[in-house]
């Protein structure tokens, strides 16, 4: 009876340190998000209050474009379409920025609590 859990100890083991080594490296959690991989708990801690007034910082950008943009069209300006074009652009470009910072500080928000949530990778959590 004992010998036959030899072999179920070793498979697990193995399977074990397979999945440390190789698949937990490649899955998208929020441990292994570069911005926050090697970044102690003091660093982390400033980083979220950096990523979040960022974030306020380009929601007012947003704003302030999105204002401009309906300025420009409520203008009688020859070329106010090729002005609300630009900046529809730049609003989209801040967009993205904001995406990316909101994804960046929920990361961070995680692997600050710690325990088992920021090693699950996104799409789970």
């Amino acid at each position: 009876m004992i010998l036959n859990l030899i072999p179920l100890l070793l498979t697990a083991a193995a399977g074990y340190y397979i999945y440390k080594k190789f698949i937990a490296e490649r899955l998208d959690s929020p441990t292994n998000n570069p911005n926050v991989k090697g970044l102690e708990k003091d660093e982390i801690k400033a980083a979220v209050k950096e990523g979040e007034t960022k974030q306020k910082e380009v929601k007012e950008e947003i704003k302030q474009i999105e204002k401009e943009r309906k300025d420009i069209l409520a203008g009688s300006d020859a070329d106010k379409a090729d002005k609300a074009k630009e900046k529809l652009e730049v609003k989209e470009e801040k967009a993205k920025e904001l995406k990316e910072i909101e994804t960046n500080l929920e990361d961070l928000k995680v692997v600050e609590k710690g325990g088992w949530k920021s090693m699950m990778p996104n799409k789970i959590s």
